[in-house]
């Protein structure tokens, strides 16, 4: 796996750092002993690019490559036609010729571990699973009539479904008790050894790296976790837990902004396990400049500079993280002014950093 690794390393940091202006909070460089869960908010699905290359640079996992790091990863991934179904906004010519394209084989190859739920799937799996049987006795009535209306003959197999223009409605999410039985059962069997797997690294003494949330955030909160959580760290017997969390800040010029922090790590503690790693996720959110903006403009004030000065002390003394970009007592004023333009011009975004921070402090 080393060359790959490595390649998808550096292929990241170079996406990550095109993409965004990422800053980090935590040890310059560290270790990654054995047997560490790492534990990340999910904010965006551009997380696991900014995340992988701090934990690779910065844990010299280049060179220590014993102690590299596994992923646990959505299942549909796996799927020919990822990267076609799964972007909201993609045009129909654009889906057709990513379709036949697939990276599923190589995921393994750089510890990408698949893990499925048994309650849930892609209308793409369903199909899959019975391509001789007609669409009609497979799909969902609610959404059996998007692919009539895209032209899908009312004669048609599953087969004749599994094709790029229908890419999107591919990736529509059904659930236990919508298409055969029988699909259902062996997707309950496909996640019991999913999961296994993860189990099973872990008690080997791997490090592995989990977004507990399940999936990215729709409007901001952080949280709630998934039960599986529990059932990992209590099978897994991983030594250690390391929270890692994400602050995107899109009220900036330019490219959205993206604070990463590693914080200290934990022990499992013996119980109430997912209130403990949440409060350490909550708690260690960095404050951003949007956070605070779309925060006063969503209670009805005007964010002010003192204002901004008092929640950044307050932060500070309670040990929590704050964007790196603020340490110097001049350049807030100005990030403060660039965000409240900002958010004349990206309303879309208020509600989602406002969330964000209250979440962080509740």
């Amino acid at each position: 796996m080393g060359p790959l690794y490595d390649a998808v390393g550096l292929g990241m940091r170079a996406f990550s750092r095109g993409a965004f202006r990422v800053r980090y909070a935590g040890p310059e460089s560290f270790r990654l002993k054995s047997g560490t869960l790492i534990v990340a908010t999910h904010r965006k699905e551009t997380d696991v690019p900014l995340i992988a290359p701090e934990l690779y640079f910065r844990a010299s996992l280049w060179k220590h490559r014993s102690e590299r790091m596994h992923f646990a990863a959505r299942d549909d991934m796996f799927l020919r036609g990822f990267f076609a179904g799964f972007p909201p906004e993609m045009s129909p010519r654009t889906r057709r010729l990513l379709f036949p394209l697939s990276v599923g084989r190589f995921l393994p190859r750089v510890e990408v571990h698949p893990i499925s739920s048994a309650s849930t799937a892609r209308l793409y799996e369903l199909l899959d699973a019975s391509p001789e049987t007609p669409v009609a006795d497979v799909v969902p009535e609610r959404l059996l009539g998007s692919l009539r209306k895209r032209g899908l003959a009312g004669s048609a197999l599953s087969e004749d479904a599994l094709r790029g223009e229908y890419a999107d409605l591919l990736w529509e999410l059904v659930s236990r008790g919508e298409g055969p039985e029988a699909f259902w059962s062996a997707r309950a069997t496909r996640a019991t050894a999913d999961f296994r797997e993860l189990v099973g690294l872990m008690r080997a003494g791997k490090s592995l790296l989990v977004f507990p949330e399940g999936r990215p955030s729709p409007d901001g909160e952080i949280g709630p976790l998934r039960r599986g959580l529990d059932a990992l760290v209590r099978r897994g017997k991983p030594e250690r837990i390391l929270p890692v969390t994400l602050a995107y800040d899109p009220l900036v010029r330019g490219r959205t902004e993206v604070v990463v922090v590693f914080a200290e790590t934990l022990s499992p503690p013996d119980e109430g396990l997912g209130n403990v790693v949440l409060e350490r996720l909550k708690r260690n959110t960095a404050l951003t400049t949007g956070q605070f903006v779309a925060h006063e403009l969503s209670e009805g004030r005007e964010p002010h500079p003192a204002a901004f000065a008092a929640e950044l002390e307050s932060s500070s003394a309670l040990g929590r993280p704050v964007d790196p970009a603020l340490a110097e007592t001049e350049r807030r004023a100005a990030k403060l002014a660039e965000a409240r333009a900002a958010a004349e011009e990206k309303p879309d975004e208020l509600p989602f950093l406002a969330r964000e921070f209250q979440t962080a402090r509740s």
